[in-house]
């Protein structure tokens, strides 16, 4: 009789011993399995253990793209500052095109003002009623 372990002996049991490369993910699957299987088998702290370490990997494997997608928004900020920053015409174009701003708002402050009601409308001498708006639909 040969003398084999317990993981080899479950190797061949699930069909993982010697694996191809095209077998890898059912073997993946496989020892997935085994290990929630066995972790299933030692009780609520087996699966709790079982989860606490895949959710770790899931977080540090999250934290890594987090900061790798940091690093390329701080990248493509710093170009973007450097263009936003970069000499952009001549002070003459930059004076007319102040100007033009400023007569612009004072146009439209003039228009505003002028649209203005300077006096109250004087009351009613009587106040409305309902029989005045029956004679008009009528």
């Amino acid at each position: 009789m040969t003398s084999t372990t317990k993981s080899d002996q479950i190797r061949s049991t699930t069909g993982t011993a010697g694996a191809e490369p095209a077998e890898r993910p059912r073997r993946a699957a496989a020892s997935a399995l085994l290990g929630a299987a066995s972790a299933a088998s030692r009780g609520p702290a087996g699966v709790g253990l079982l989860l606490a370490k895949k959710g770790y990997g899931l977080a540090r494997k999250q934290a890594a793209q987090r900061r790798a997608a940091t690093a390329e928004h701080i990248a493509r900020a710093n170009r973007t500052t450097a263009l936003v920053t970069a000499e952009s015409g001549s002070r003459r174009t930059r004076k007319f095109l102040l100007l033009g701003a400023a007569a612009a708002v004072v146009g439209g402050a003039v228009f505003l003002l002028g649209r203005r009601r300077n006096e109250v409308p004087p009351p009613a001498d009587v106040p409305p009623s309902l029989a005045d708006y029956d004679e008009a639909s009528s």
